[in-house]
């Protein structure tokens, strides 16, 4: 393992097929969109409110090229899933995002 890869601490992603299936989302694209949705969401970041990782910083930790992420981020912004802050190019998951797969997921959880 190299020493730009040793801090890498990998966690994991919970997918939620059903969501995913309907909005024909691949498994790449769902795991980037939910980076974003975290990422966007830590109360400590110098940005509240949107992920301003790299495109290049996210394809590295999904083991995907950056113009792979780019592409990814469009189909997510046609698919009103994400959205691109026009000055800084910071993203961020949307409501419809909220709405359809981390409350499917609350859903979910509260089934017995």
């Amino acid at each position: 393992m190299n020493s730009k890869n040793e801090k890498v601490k990998l966690g994991f992603t919970t997918i939620q097929h059903d969501p995913r299936i309907k909005f024909n989302l691949s498994n790449n694209d769902y795991c980037i969109a939910d980076a974003i949705y975290n990422l966007s969401n830590n109360p400590s970041s110098i940005c509240p409110g949107w992920c301003y990782a790299s495109r290049e910083k996210i394809g590295i930790f999904f083991g995907v090229s950056r113009q792979s992420v780019i592409t990814i981020v469009k189909k997510l912004v046609k698919s009103n899933l994400v959205e691109i802050h026009n000055e800084t190019k910071y993203i961020r998951t949307t409501q419809l995002w909220y709405d359809e797969f981390v409350t499917f997921q609350m859903k979910k959880s509260n089934r017995v």
